[in-house]
């Protein structure tokens, strides 16, 4: 059972990451509307504000995103402490997060999303819940066991407040961070991330983040998920490996600042054409879920939100890949689908989308059962998805071990 003590600060943490996700929601909106030219008044999706926006407009502020991203990382990384991943937080409390130079650096994160980076926004609230609680911790005595409980919390709460999903975000703390299911961390967990969306909402409302009806599941689409699921398996382990061969750079130097620059340049060149890649991935979902796109143009993003990824971790750029991973396997599944429909026999385009987000992620972010859950709870899209994502998953994970078993 949760001590008294124990339970207050589970609680805090619920409160800390609901107001992380409001402060940090409004600031993205508002960058985002400064940076592409429209306004809240017209109440329009950042995917379709960025596409309103010009070439040359979308260019410079990648420009300018690439210099305020590395002009900010380059002075984190040579005057602030020393940076400290959740994961490593969880397993090692030694490793302390220094709040300060965290909530700078998830603030960061923030900023450059809503300039156009291509990665995911949801680390920040995370590291930012994290350090808050790392900072109340320190006044008050804990076993090493309830420290990385409480920010392992932390960082599930900051997932289920920016993205208003408590279940898989508890999920996520126990299949990713703890590694266990015991009634413990179950009902810490629960009670963070319940907390943290109640705050949210209300701050924010009850919000949808793919809010449009779901496409019928027709046809063959139990055989298309095994289908889905084996090549979604081979592209992730393709993409671990191309992040692998990403060059160790000095985040330390200044020339740290001209590799960002250029590299987020040419992520703005790329959105000339393709200007869903921008931000964390939510305007190709959107695109691709509805089947807007063509094939051609679907593999079109699929390549340059893959380029643009790597392009900015390359440079040095800190950031989520949840959603990227999602707008990398609805991209993916789009085309193979529309290939499936010319040779084979009608199935939903955007269902199929959906799926591929869904195995994509779990694939690539190692969380399979998160990531099943947490699709849904984006979309409120029915549970009998269930039954597809289980096939496509399984043959998935398969394939992605057999590979790496042979390489």
């Amino acid at each position: 059972m949760l001590e008294r003590k124990v339970f207050g600060l589970v609680v805090l943490v619920g409160i800390f990451a609901g107001i992380v996700g409001i402060v940090f929601t409004n600031l993205l909106h508002v960058i985002q509307h400064l940076t592409f030219g429209y306004s809240a008044a017209e109440h329009l999706s950042f995917g379709v504000g960025v596409a309103q926006a010009s070439g040359e407009r979308r260019i410079w502020a990648l420009l300018a995103c690439g210099l305020v991203g590395g002009v900010g990382w380059v002075l984190i990384h040579r005057y602030g402490g020393k940076l400290v991943e959740v994961k490593d937080a969880v397993k090692d409390v030694t490793k302390e997060m220094p709040p300060i130079t965290t909530l700078l650096h998830s603030t960061l994160q923030i900023i450059t999303v809503a300039m156009g980076s291509p990665l995911g926004r949801e680390v920040a609230p995370r590291e930012a819940t994290s350090a808050l609680i790392t900072w109340v911790m320190r006044y008050v005595k804990l076993t090493n066991e309830n420290r990385s409980l409480l920010i392992a919390c932390a960082s599930g709460a900051g997932l289920a407040a920016v993205y208003n999903s408590p279940v898989s975000a508890t999920i996520f703390v126990l299949e990713t961070l703890l590694l266990t299911w015991n009634v413990r961390a179950l009902s810490s967990a629960f009670i963070a991330c319940g907390i943290a969306t109640f705050v949210v909402r209300l701050g924010l409302g009850d919000t949808v983040q793919y809010d449009m009806p779901q496409p019928a599941m027709i046809g063959n689409f139990a055989e298309f998920a095994v289908l889905i699921g084996i090549i979604i398996g081979v592209a992730v382990v393709l993409f671990d490996k191309s992040q692998t061969k990403l060059p160790k750079l000095d985040r330390k130097s200044p020339k740290m600042i001209i590799f960002f620059v250029i590299a987020f340049g040419l992520v703005g060149l790329m959105a000339i054409y393709f200007p869903a890649i921008l931000g964390n991935g939510k305007p190709g979902n959107q695109l691709t879920f509805a089947h807007f796109v063509p094939w051609e143009y679907g593999l079109g993003l699929f390549a340059a939100k893959w380029a643009a990824v790597l392009l900015a971790m390359g440079a040095g750029a800190y950031g989520g890949k949840i959603t990227p991973s999602m707008m990398l396997g609805s991209t993916l599944a789009l085309v193979v689908a529309i290939a499936w429909n010319f040779a084979i026999g009608p199935i939903s385009i955007g269902l199929s989308a959906f799926l591929g987000a869904v195995v994509f992620l779990g694939l690539a972010q190692k969380m399979p059962l998160t990531s099943a859950v947490f699709m849904l709870e984006l979309s409120r899209f029915s549970v009998e998805l269930f039954f597809p994502i289980a096939l496509a998953m399984g043959m998935g994970m398969l394939t992605q071990g057999w590979i790496k078993s042979k390489i």
